[in-house]
Parts: structure tokens; C-alpha cells; sequence
């Protein structure tokens, strides 16, 4: 997926985590645009598109661990394990600055959501995201760039953003507040 339309997809996870995890007005302001800020680019996954991940992997032989090693575009950084440790972390530990963590891990989720949806094969590997540390890849492989990058770019948020209005609109109890009471 390209930069819009990850930052599509980020703000709108920003929006679902302001949403899910029930921060105040001002919170919400900061996290949205922190989930969208961490969803492309240098502070997202795609770290491992950056000159400096790049002149690691060229000194670091990573490559003999197999499948292009975990350096690779779409490797290590891709993997969901990762994302699902650091947010067990954060939800165990609960420091002070959770909110804004959870926002930067709505847009790191994001990002991952965004590169299994679009994510077309390339450089020796498959479609989407890796299922094991930096190999195995799956996803729906859609081309980035094209028409369906751009439908989930606009329907996914669309989907959302009528979704937390009806929840408001109507006053109805969201279902992990449900949950958690029962």
C-alpha cells in the first residue's frame, strides 16, 4: 500500500482506538494523527525501507537465515508477532503514556492491515504480510497503487467513521464496555 492511502488507514485506526479504548476529547486529538504519523514511512513498519535499514542489511549477513533474511522489505518489521507482543506489553504494564502507545500501535496495526490488503508479491517473497518472523507470507495481494488500494482507502474509513457516529448518535453502550462490565 502507498502512503495515502496508509494514512487513510492509520488515522482511522487512530479513530477506532480513541473509540476503544475511551480517551478523553484532547487524547483523541493527539491520537489520531500519532497512529496516522506511525503508519507509512520511517516510523511505521516500512522502517525497512529506510537508507539506514538498508546499509544494515548490506553488513549484517542475515540473508543465511534464510528466505532473503529478516531484514528484507516486508520482513521482521512485517511481522505480526512483534505488534502482538508490544501490545501485550503495553496493555500488562499500563504506564503512564498508554493512550499514546496504543495510538502508535493503532497505526503500526494499520500499516500491516493496509500491506495485506495491498501488498503484491515481490523480491522472492509472496502477497502481504509474513505469518511466521519474516517468511510465509499471505494477504490478498492486491497491486499498490491500483483501484482496490484505492477503494479500501476511502471505504475502510468511510466504514468506521459511520460506525462511531452511530454508536454516538444513538447512545448505545460500545461492546467492549459491555464486555468488561459483565
Amino acid at each position: 500500500m502507498n502512503g495515502p492511502g496508509h494514512y487513510a488507514l492509520g488515522a482511522t485506526a487512530g479513530l477506532v482506538w480513541a473509540q476503544a479504548g475511551e480517551l478523553s476529547g484532547w487524547q483523541a486529538l493527539v491520537a489520531v494523527p500519532v497512529a496516522a504519523g506511525t503508519s507509512y514511512a520511517a516510523l511505521s513498519p516500512d522502517i525497512d525501507g529506510t537508507q539506514l535499514w538498508k546499509l544494515a542489511d548490506r553488513f549484517l549477513p542475515d540473508e543465511w537465515l534464510g528466505d532473503s533474511g529478516p531484514m528484507r522489505h516486508r520482513g521482521i518489521t512485517h511481522f505480526w508477532g512483534l505488534y502482538l507482543a508490544l501490545s501485550l506489553a503495553l496493555y500488562n504494564v499500563r504506564p503512564d503514556w498508554w493512550w499514546v502507545g496504543g495510538a502508535v500501535l493503532a497505526g503500526w496495526w494499520s500499516h500491516l492491515l493496509g500491506d495485506f490488503l495491498v501488498g503484491a508479491p515481490g523480491q522472492g517473497r509472496g502477497p502481504g504480510i509474513p505469518v511466521m518472523p519474516w517468511w510465509g507470507h499471505v494477504g490478498l495481494g492486491a497491486r499498490c497503487g491500483g483501484w482496490i488500494e484505492g477503494a479500501w482507502a476511502v471505504v475502510v474509513p468511510l466504514a468506521v467513521l459511520v460506525w462511531v457516529t452511530a454508536w454516538h448518535v444513538t447512545g448505545t453502550p460500545q461492546p467492549w464496555t459491555t464486555l468488561a462490565t459483565s
